[in-house]
């Protein structure tokens, strides 16, 4: 889940920032959620240029790439816009006012947040073909040309996740926000950057291999699944004390 989380996060973020003018900010990011609320902070360079924190990941995009860095393994896994844009439609708004009409956001009037003031968009979108629409809700600053505070409906149970902007404060951003650490090695997978097994190899093992082979033979070792549960169960107590 917390990986689910992670990912949503990060393509609401990288993703809603729309004209080339936009000021330069940074702002603490708060997510509230059914399990709790998670605090973050955003630094926002350009539509192209982006930093936030939050969940233990450091995500860093420069169009079209986004750079997910983890302290704890020190290694970061790399991805692009074009991939999550496969996976969802919030993914590919960079131009904000043509990704509204092709969503078909409906314009539901105006309100000032933290002395902003937004204009109001709601609407249905289709992640996937294969689940229900997505309900979104989101108060857009012209301003800063970002949204300062948005709703979306998920399944259950997780249900509403409303993320906003405090603190905001225009300034210059220093390019050592935007940049790698040294030292950080790159990830064949997010499993990996995160430092868990890869669960997907795990339980292809389980299955049957072709010539015959038993699946005895295809099981993982007891210390590889020593080592999952060690791994999933120190992701479920990050995820409590985030909470």
């Amino acid at each position: 889940m917390k990986k689910s989380i992670q990912a949503l996060i990060v393509i609401v973020t990288v993703a809603l920032a729309a004209s080339p003018f936009a000021m330069e900010f940074s702002a603490d990011m708060i997510s509230q959620m059914a399990t709790g609320n998670i605090a973050g902070k955003i630094y926002f360079k350009n539509p192209d240029v982006t930093r936030s924190e939050m969940m233990g990941m450091i995500s860093i995009t420069k169009r079209p790439i986004v750079y997910q860095i983890f302290d704890s393994t020190k290694k970061y896994y790399v991805s692009s816009i074009d991939e999550l844009k496969n996976k969802n439609p919030i993914a590919d708004a960079g131009d904000f006012e043509s990704w509204i009409k092709q969503n078909n956001m409906k314009n539901m009037g105006k309100e000032s947040i933290s002395g902003y003031k937004c204009q109001i968009y709601e609407g249905e979108l289709q992640v996937e073909q294969s689940q229900p629409p997505m309900h979104m809700k989101l108060w857009y600053s012209k301003k800063l040309n970002y949204p300062i505070k948005t709703e979306i409906t998920l399944p259950p149970p997780m249900g509403k996740m409303t993320s906003y902007l405090e603190n905001i404060k225009p300034g210059k951003l220093p390019e050592s926000l935007f940049v790698i650490p040294n030292g950080y090695a790159k990830a064949a997978s997010m499993e990996e950057a995160m430092g868990m097994p890869d669960m997907g190899a795990l339980l292809g093992n389980i299955t049957t291999g072709g010539g015959g082979s038993s699946s005895e033979e295809k099981m993982p070792s007891k210390e590889e699944m020593d080592e999952m549960m060690k791994k999933m169960k120190e992701m479920m107590k990050q995820m409590q004390q985030n909470n």
